[in-house]
């Protein structure tokens, strides 16, 4: 059996903010409760019961954080976000194209590959090394229309 794991492009995140990011956005609910403004109804308002509520919310975030990913194995990619898997046939690819989007998942960057399959679907994805990535694609199937602008970037 032939596979090939893809790590994720993080945005931001990967390029050195996230203890920052860590220590200002996610640690202060938690461990500095009266620090800034945390509007809960007064029941909520003691710390041990928003580490009780705040904490599996963190949890199932980070679940997302470190289980994104996508393999090629078999003619199928397999895309993985946290709890969720989806396989698409690689047959089933027509078009690929860089976007932007920040409304689509599973994807944590802003830096995308939108891919279209079947008939009406769309996925929009980060891997790391996006030309690895759609060559391998291509290998397995040729006739996946690549969007002009990233054929022109990816020569240069």
């Amino acid at each position: 059996m032939y596979s090939i794991v893809f790590s994720i492009k993080k945005g931001l995140m990967a390029e050195g903010y996230h203890l920052v990011v860590r220590i200002f956005l996610y640690y202060p609910p938690i461990f500095f409760p009266h620090f800034g403004v945390w509007i809960t109804p007064e029941f909520l308002d003691k710390q041990g019961i928003k580490i009780i509520i705040l904490s599996p919310i963190g949890l199932f975030l980070l679940w997302f954080w470190f289980q994104t990913g996508y393999t090629i194995a078999d003619n199928l990619l397999i895309i993985r976000y946290g709890p969720f898997k989806k396989n698409i046939q690689i047959d089933e690819i027509h078009s690929l194209r860089e976007t932007k989007n920040p409304f689509s998942a599973p994807a944590l960057s802003m830096d995308k590959l939108e891919l279209s399959f079947t008939k009406f679907d769309m996925v929009a994805i980060s891997p790391k090394n996006k030309n690895e990535f759609v060559q391998q694609l291509l290998k397995q199937n040729p006739r996946i229309k690549i969007d002009k602008d990233f054929q022109t970037r990816k020569e240069n």
